[in-house]
């Protein structure tokens, strides 16, 4: 099986991306998906971390309310940063047989194993904070009739970088799923989820990887405006030279490099960024803790 790769991740243009990384001293979050150990890492966090249980009950409750409502015998389930794959696949088991299953992410490894889940389906692969074209892409290789599930993606990023890109792909007739992890009680309850040794161990590898000395992966809370994140920083512990796109980095002891941030919403705030982009909650399902929401939505 081979994924299609969109320029956005192109080799000449993902080491460009990788060095502007290092020399603004913060990392994309693509960075740490991208190879097959990385991967590999996340996977085994993920297992270890992911929600409980009762977090599967409102993507079975979406899928459900989306199936009812879905027109089109024929279509396509396009999962925009698929990881795994796990949660689209629920989604894509309520809709009609003749709904293709097309999983995208930016992370080519990630892509191909939730592309073995179902025959015949065809990874794309896309950086989707940075491609200029994606809608003309999208349309060359899956078509109409399409449901976009964007699950998990939305905490990684700044809202005003990442939802313009995403609402530049919706048609008024598509539809679109969105989860995000909420934070009903504040924040603090769940850092234990990312204050852990698995997610030190994950993204340890992109400065390892790189040439980064010894150091330490610090995880703390941060606050900005009405929405507060979870933010990860490698605290260098000795001089090193980190190198990316054949450039030397130079760093020194008690220098910082920004590796992770996990924005967590509240509903209200969720529902107000999203219309701030043209992007309107028609439906919501909320897990037991209310810890976890999936979100059915429209184009306002």
């Amino acid at each position: 099986m081979k994924a299609i790769l969109h320029p956005s991740q192109s080799s000449a243009r993902v080491e460009t991306q990788r060095a502007d990384c290092l020399r603004q001293r913060s990392v994309a979050a693509k960075f740490h998906y991208e190879t097959p150990r990385q991967a590999e890492l996340w996977l085994k966090l993920h297992a270890q971390y992911a929600p409980p249980a009762d977090a599967a009950a409102p993507y079975k409750a979406t899928a459900a309310a989306l199936a009812n409502q879905w027109p089109h015998e024929e279509g396509a389930l396009i999962a925009l940063g698929c990881g795994g794959g796990e949660k689209d696949l629920v989604v894509l088991a309520a809709l009609p047989q003749g709904t293709r299953f097309v999983p995208t992410d930016v992370s080519e490894p990630l892509a191909l194993t939730a592309a073995e889940a179902i025959a015949g389906s065809v990874p794309l692969v896309f950086d989707l904070a940075m491609a200029e074209d994606l809608p003309e892409f999208l349309e060359q290789h899956v078509g109409g009739n399409c449901i976009f599930t964007f699950f998990g993606i939305i905490p990684n990023f700044p809202p005003n970088e990442i939802l313009p890109q995403l609402r530049a792909l919706i048609k008024p007739e598509d539809r679109l799923l969105i989860s995000a992890n909420l934070a009903p009680n504040g924040i603090a309850a769940i850092l234990p989820q990312y204050d852990n040794s698995p997610t030190r161990e994950w993204l340890s590898e992109f400065p390892r990887a790189h040439g980064a000395g010894k150091g330490t992966v610090k995880i703390t809370i941060e606050s900005d405006s009405a929405i507060e994140r979870i933010a990860a920083d490698f605290h260098f512990e000795e001089a090193c030279t980190m190198c990316a796109n054949d450039e030397p980095f130079n760093f020194s002891s008690g220098d910082v490099i920004r590796l992770f941030v996990s924005y967590r919403y509240t509903l209200q705030s969720l529902a107000a960024t999203l219309l701030a982009h043209g992007i309107l909650i028609n439906d919501a399902f909320l897990s037991e803790s209310e810890e976890e929401g999936v979100f059915l939505c429209g184009l306002q």
